[in-house]
């Protein structure tokens, strides 16, 4: 277990106005550049705790962010967002969004495939992923 480190002067991110095109497009580049298994060493202690509120954006901005998002992105920022949650303070649970991204893409008639789940549940012991509370 690894602890995190906190400084005070640093807000975290609690705001849907931090969902730009631009956050996003940086947080896909995490998987298209096949770099999850870095993250931790990849994000500066800055960002870790400044991007761990992302985990708790109301899914209400999640849904509005991720309107314009091709499949394959969504895919990369279901990816992303399981691997961070092991980070220490980005635990969502049912809060994660991946569970919110993984709607929008059966919304659009996509399916997760069997690796992908298989994956989820290999980086990833939280009991809601992907689909929520059952």
């Amino acid at each position: 277990m690894t602890l995190g480190t906190w400084d005070p002067k640093i807000a975290p991110a609690d705001s849907d106005l931090l969902l730009t095109s631009a956050l996003l497009n940086r947080l896909i580049a995490f998987d298209k550049e096949d770099s999850l298994s870095q993250l931790e060493q990849l994000l500066s202690d800055e960002d870790k705790q400044r991007l761990a509120g992302l985990m708790k954006i109301d899914h209400t901005a999640w849904r509005a962010a991720a309107e314009d998002l091709t499949e394959a992105d969504l895919i990369h920022l279901i990816r992303f967002f399981a691997v961070a949650e092991n980070l220490p303070g980005w635990e969502a649970g049912a809060d994660s969004p991946v569970i919110v991204l993984a709607k929008q893409l059966r919304q659009r008639g996509v399916r997760l495939d069997k690796s992908l789940l298989q994956w989820l549940r290999d980086v990833n012991e939280n009991r809601y992923l992907p689909y929520g509370p059952l």
